[in-house]
């Protein structure tokens, strides 16, 4: 049970910027750590959409759907953005591989990265200024969920590219515990966001979330043969937006 903590308080530190106490840390529980990275996209998740219920109720609903996207980069610290913009840079710049990862090293944000990114964070103010607010609301539960537990998968394919990047010691199979965990946490995503979303919403927030991480990932993939830190981030950007539209669409 320590252990578990433990790993969970690692995983909160790694995807919040939350003022958590530092201590704890092994590599064994660090690998860990992606078994809870769903659990933390819950917690974010319904942070979120309470706070874009109490934001509505005070400003128009596209004001609300701006601030409440700003409060998830502020908890985060735009740690999935950054991703994508380093992302989009390399795949958008780089002639071969090794210029892509080249690219994607260096901090400073090109063209296709901003465009980019405008774009992405475009379309998620836009799916919640239109949807009904309910929708918006489960949308966002099930998104934040659903991003952290494709980046928790995708870490345990082992298909991490660098040695010394975010995401190291972390490529590590989730396991039986591991899936339980992540279940746990999907089960009570959609626990909260049924009574939002209904049977129907629910289903196309899961099923567009579910389609744009594998698009991406493909994509990534058949560009890079690997994933880094930056793509799992944008992974996480792009399942969320999946999970803001399908939802849109079930409205």
């Amino acid at each position: 049970m320590r252990d578990a903590l433990a790993s969970a308080l690692l995983a909160a530190q790694f995807l919040t910027r939350l003022p958590l106490p530092a201590r704890g840390y092994t590599p064994a529980r660090w690998s860990r750590a992606p078994a809870y990275f769903a659990f933390i996209g819950l917690g974010i998740g319904l942070v979120l959409a309470g706070l874009f219920l109490a934001m509505s109720q005070i400003w128009p609903q596209p004001l609300a759907a701006v601030l409440v996207l700003g409060a998830g980069l502020v908890l985060t610290g735009a740690l999935h953005e950054d991703g994508l913009a380093d992302t989009l840079d390399g795949l958008g710049g780089g002639r071969d591989r090794e210029r892509a990862l080249e690219i994607m090293r260096d901090s400073q944000i090109g063209s296709y990265g901003a465009l980019g990114l405008g774009a992405v964070l475009g379309v998620q103010g836009i799916a919640l200024s239109t949807a009904p607010l309910a929708n918006g609301m489960g949308a966002l539960v099930i998104g934040h969920m659903l991003g952290r537990a494709l980046m928790a998968y995708a870490l345990g394919q082992g298909r991490y590219l660098r040695a010394n990047g975010t995401g190291s010691g972390l490529g590590r199979p989730l396991g039986r515990s591991g899936w339980g965990v992540t279940m746990m946490a999907g089960t009570l995503a959609g626990l909260a966001a049924l009574p939002l979303l209904g049977l129907g919403g629910a289903f196309g927030a899961i099923a567009g979330g579910v389609a744009a991480g594998i698009l991406w990932r493909r994509w990534t993939l058949h560009k890079l043969g690997g994933d880094t830190g930056d793509t799992l981030g944008a992974l996480h950007c792009m399942a969320l937006t999946g999970s803001l539209l399908g939802a849109v669409a079930w409205a």
